[in-house]
C-alpha cells in the first residue's frame, strides 16, 4: 500500500525536492485510492496498477504545464495526457509528477540550474545523469520503481548507468511521441526506465500496447553477445576492468560471447567526428522555432551548446541520414542475429563542481558521457542498459539488437541480469 504522506514528506526535503519540477498531488491520491480498493477486491489492471511512474518533464500531463526543464519554454496547462503517458493511467499506474531534465533534453550530466540538480543517488557529488535526471534519481532514491524519460542520443541510459538502475531505449516507433516535446525528430524515443529489467519489461508492455507480454517470462532462446574492437573509443581502464570481468562471469555461466569486429561501430564514432551530428543541428532547428537564443532566459551551458552547433547545408545532412541507413544495414548484417555488449558509459560520472560552472569542462564531460549511446541510437537499435553493480556509479553495460529486436533484446537482457545478480 502507498504510503502518500511519507511520500510528499520526502519529495518535500531538501535533498530530494529537485528531482520534480511540480506535482499533481490531488490527481495521484485520487489515482492511489482507485488502485488501492481494486488490489483489495483483487481485480488489479494489470502488472503495474497501483505502481508510482515518475514522468520526464517533456512529456505532457494533464492540468500540468509541459517546461521541457526551461523558464522560457512552457505549454501552459495540458488539456489531455500524452497517449504514452494515457495508457499507463489506463493500466493502473499512478504519475507523481513531470521529472527535473537537462534543459530541452539537450545534454547528458542532467543538471538544471532552474529547477535545481537532482541528486545522484549513488554518489552525491557526482552529476546525476541526462537528460532524463529526476526520472533516474526517483527510481535510484527509492521514490518509485519505474519512470518515462525520452531518449534522443542516450537520455535514459546515461543516467540509468551513472545511478545504478535499468534504462531502455527502444526501436523507433515503438511508443507515441505525441505530447512529447521534441529535440531531434529523427532520434527522439520514448525510453522506460526501472529499477530492474522485468520493471522495464512491464512498462514497454503497456506503452507499445502490447499488454500480452506483460507479466510473462520472456526466458531467452539461447543467444550470442558480440563484443566488438573498442580501441579509440576512449573507455577508462576502470569501466574496460568492470567490463572484462562481466563478459568472464557471462562465459562461466554459458554464454556465448565472441570477440568480433564491427566496423559500423567505429565507422559512426568516426562519422560524428568528421561530420558533426544531426541532434545538434535539429535541436537548434527546434529551440531556435519558439525562442530567440539571444535574449531567452536559458541555462548558460546549454546555449552555449546551441549557439555552438555548427551549421549544415541540406546537401550535409542529406550525406549524413544516407550514412546512417547504410551503417544500419551494415550492423545487421555484422551481428548476424547476436547481440551487440558494450559498456554503456565510458568513464565514471564527473563532479557537479566541475561542470557546473566551467562551459569547457561541461562541453567535455557531456560529450563523454554520450559517446557509446549516441552510436547505438544513430544506428536505431534497440539498447538495454542494466547495472552490473548497482551500487556503483557507471557500472553498467548495454544489451543491443537491431531494429524492432525489442522482446528479444529485452529478454536476453533480463537473462544477463539474472546471471550477473
Amino acid at each position: 500500500m502507498i504510503n502518500l504522506t511519507k511520500l510528499w514528506d520526502k519529495l518535500n526535503t531538501i535533498a530530494f525536492k529537485a528531482i520534480f519540477i511540480a506535482l499533481n498531488k490531488a490527481q495521484v491520491e485520487e489515482l492511489a485510492r482507485a488502485a488501492q480498493q481494486r488490489q483489495a477486491e483483487g481485480r488489479a489492471l494489470s502488472p503495474i496498477d497501483g505502481e508510482l511512474v515518475a514522468i520526464k518533464g517533456n512529456i505532457a500531463l494533464q492540468g500540468l504545464a509541459t517546461t521541457a526543464g526551461s523558464l522560457a519554454y512552457a505549454t501552459g496547462v495540458e488539456p489531455d495526457n500524452a497517449p504514452a503517458v494515457q495508457r499507463v493511467i489506463d493500466a493502473g499506474a499512478i504519475p507523481i509528477g513531470p521529472a527535473n531534465m537537462t534543459e530541452f533534453a539537450f545534454s547528458g550530466l542532467g543538471l538544471n540550474p532552474h529547477y535545481g540538480n537532482s541528486p545522484n543517488a549513488l554518489d552525491a557529488e557526482s552529476v546525476p545523469g541526462g537528460s532524463s535526471s529526476g526520472c533516474a534519481s526517483a527510481i535510484s532514491s527509492g521514490i518509485c520503481d519505474l519512470a518515462i524519460g525520452s531518449d534522443t542520443s542516450g537520455s535514459t541510459r546515461v543516467p540509468a548507468a551513472f545511478q545504478g538502475i535499468c534504462g531502455y531505449r527502444a526501436t523507433m516507433g515503438r511508443y507515441p511521441m505525441e505530447g512529447v516535446v521534441p529535440l531531434g525528430a529523427s532520434l527522439d524515443v520514448l525510453g522506460p526506465m526501472a529499477r530492474t529489467v522485468h520493471g522495464i519489461r512491464k512498462l514497454d508492455a503497456v506503452m507499445s500496447a502490447q499488454a500480452k507480454h506483460v507479466g510473462k517470462s520472456l526466458r531467452a532462446q539461447p543467444f550470442q553477445l558480440v563484443v566488438p574492437d573498442m580501441e579509440g573509443l576512449g573507455i577508462s581502464d576502470e569501466i574496460m576492468r568492470m567490463f572484462d570481468v562481466c563478459i568472464e562471469t557471462l562465459f562461466d555461466a554459458g554464454v556465448d560471447v565472441v570477440r568480433k569486429d564491427l566496423p559500423a561501430i567505429l565507422r559512426t564514432h568516426q562519422l560524428f567526428a568528421e561530420y558533426g551530428t544531426l541532434v545538434s543541428v535539429e535541436a537548434r532547428e527546434q529551440v531556435c522555432r519558439f525562442l530567440d537564443l539571444s535574449d531567452a532566459q536559458i541555462d548558460p551551458q546549454i546555449k552555449s551548446r546551441l549557439e555552438g552547433v555548427l551549421p549544415m547545408t541540406a546537401k550535409q545532412v542529406a550525406y549524413l541520414r544516407h550514412q546512417r541507413a547504410i551503417l544500419q544495414a551494415e550492423i545487421e548484417a555484422q551481428l548476424q542475429g547476436g547481440f551487440l555488449l558494450m559498456p554503456t558509459v565510458p568513464e565514471l560520472p564527473p563532479r557537479v563542481v566541475e561542470v557546473e560552472k566551467n562551459i569547457e569542462s561541461f562541453q567535455k564531460a557531456n560529450a563523454t558521457a554520450l559517446r557509446l549511446t549516441m552510436i547505438t541510437a544513430f544506428l536505431n537499435m534497440p539498447s538495454l542498459t542494466l547495472p552490473v553493480d548497482p551500487s556503483k556509479p557507471s557500472h553498467s553495460i548495454s544489451v543491443c539488437g537491431v531494429a524492432a529486436q525489442d522482446e528479444h533484446v529485452l529478454a536476453a537482457g533480463e537473462e544477463v541480469e539474472h546471471l550477473l545478480r
